[in-house]
C-alpha cells in the first residue's frame, strides 16, 4: 500500500538503525585487544564507543594508543571483521517489513561505518536492493555530522529539502540531518542515550522501528 506522506527521499543511518550490529563489533574489538595484549571490553562499553568509524572506536577502545598501537589495532580489527560482519547482526524487530512498505519511496544508507563494511553488510543480509543509495565512511565524503553526504544524495535525487527525511540513533545524525535543511527522526532504540538526542529536538522520534511508518501515514 503506498504511504501517504509529503517525504520523498528516507534516509537513514545503519549501526543503531536498521541493523542490532553490537556483538559483531564487540567481538572485533576483543579480538584486536587480545592481538595487542589488552583486557578486553565488554558490550555496553564498546556500544557507547560506535557511532564515528573504525579508527574513533578504536582510539577510544585503547584510550587514544600511540599511532603504531592503533594501526596494528586496526589491522586486527578489519581482520577479524571482515570474516564476522553477521554472525550475529540482525535487522532489528520491524525493520525488514518498514522497508518493504517503503519500496515505493527513495531510499538511503548514510552511515559513518566503513564503506567496505557497509555495502556487504547489506548485501549479506539481503537489504541491500532496498537503497537507492549507500554511502558508508570513507566513500568521498567527510563523516556525519557534516551534511555532505546528504547534500549529495539530495542533489542526485532531486528531491527538495521539505520532502526528506534522515532517521538515526545519534546526535550525528540529527545535526547532518539539520545541517543539511531536512527534517529529522530520532530512532530511541539505538545506541545513543534517549536524553541525549532528544535535546537536539529532532522533528520526529520512534521508540521501534514500524513508528516510523505511522508518522509517514500521517502525512505530515
Amino acid at each position: 500500500m503506498p504511504i501517504n506522506s509529503r517525504f520523498e527521499l528516507l534516509i537513514f543511518d545503519l549501526d543503531g538503525t536498521l541493523l542490532d550490529t553490537r556483538q559483531d563489533l564487540t567481538d572485533a574489538v576483543n579480538y584486536a585487544l587480545r592481538k595487542l595484549g589488552f583486557a578486553e571490553l565488554d558490550r555496553d562499553t564498546v556500544t557507547s564507543y560506535v557511532g564515528d568509524g573504525v579508527r574513533k572506536l578504536l582510539e577510544r577502545t585503547l584510550n587514544h594508543p600511540e599511532d603504531e598501537i592503533l594501526m596494528r589495532g586496526r589491522s586486527y580489527f578489519i581482520e577479524y571483521y571482515s570474516d564476522h560482519l553477521a554472525d550475529h547482526t540482525r535487522p532489528y524487530p520491524g525493520v525488514v517489513e518498514m522497508l518493504q512498505t517503503l519500496s515505493g519511496k527513495r531510499l538511503a544508507v548514510i552511515s559513518n561505518k566503513s564503506q567496505e563494511f557497509t555495502v556487504p553488510l547489506l548485501e549479506t543480509l539481503h537489504l541491500a536492493h532496498y537503497f537507492e543509495f549507500i554511502i558508508g565512511g570513507n566513500a568521498g565524503y567527510p563523516a556525519k555530522p557534516d551534511p555532505a553526504a546528504v547534500k549529495a544524495v539530495l542533489e542526485k535525487t532531486g528531491v527538495p529539502t521539505d520532502k526528506a527525511l534522515i532517521t538515526g540513533d545519534s546526535p550525528n545524525d540529527i545535526l547532518a540531518g539539520r545541517a543539511a535543511g531536512i527534517s529529522t527522526c530520532a530512532a530511541l532504540y539505538g545506541y545513543r542515550p534517549q536524553s541525549e538526542l532528544m535535546e537536539l529536538k529532532p522533528d520526529f522520534s520512534i521508540r521501534q522501528a514500524a513508528e516510523l511508518i505511522e508518522i509517514l501515514e500521517k502525512g505530515d
